[in-house]
């Protein structure tokens, strides 16, 4: 076996054991992904995935969407990521990019959809990132921001414990993100179900003014 073909073999098996793990406490992921997707699809046009993590997500949004690209700045997580989605076999192009999703390399709208699944309680500053997302959205776009949810977080923080570590929080959950969308011509929806958190929003029809950054 080379050593791509036995990095795969190990990833597929760590992931299969992970998974089984968040099972044991009461979190199953493909049945989160296929809440998530059943309420944020479709994603239209260019699709910008902030976050790329071992790319569950990804993976299953491939499946559906027409052109992604997805950013991380962890080059070791995203390379394992492209290999776990290139055996699902996505039917569109995929761009894989590394870098500070604080700085987003992109013009104003540059992307018709732009989403993060599970990243932002990862994010040292997640309004930088959330304000940069707005940014390189185009005007009428979809916005998707998905995190765990108050028992999601409970769950996680009871594997982390049994795992002897901790695991990082949203402090106020979605809702300082929302409330930056309570403006004129902003159309948001929010969701609850399997241990997730759904903000889900499309942009005014022209483009925002520009909000600093702080």
């Amino acid at each position: 076996m080379s050593q791509p073909q036995s990095e795969m073999t190990r990833n597929r098996q760590t992931m299969s054991e992970r998974q089984a793990l968040f099972r044991r406490f009461g979190y199953d992921s493909t049945a989160s992904l296929k809440f998530i997707l059943a309420k944020v699809l479709p994603l239209p046009g260019r699709v910008l995935e902030i976050g790329t993590g071992k790319g569950g997500f990804l993976a299953q949004l491939g499946k559906h969407a027409d052109h992604i690209t997805t950013l991380d700045i962890d080059t070791d997580q995203q390379r394992l990521a492209k290999r776990h989605v290139r055996q699902t076999g996505p039917r569109c192009p995929i761009r894989y990019v590394i870098h500070d999703a604080e700085r987003l390399p992109w013009g104003d709208g540059s992307f018709d959809s732009v989403v993060s699944v599970n990243t932002f309680h990862h994010l040292e500053r997640p309004m930088r990132v959330f304000k940069e997302m707005l940014r390189v959205l185009k005007p009428g776009g979809k916005l998707v921001l998905c995190d765990l949810s108050p028992r999601g977080f409970q769950i996680f923080d009871r594997i982390h414990r049994f795992e002897g570590g901790t695991h990082p929080r949203l402090k106020h959950g979605l809702a300082e993100f929302g409330r930056l969308l309570r403006r004129p011509g902003w159309k948001t929806k929010r969701f609850k179900g399997c241990n997730q958190e759904i903000l889900m929003a499309t942009a005014p029809s022209t483009p925002m003014k520009e909000t600093k950054q702080t």
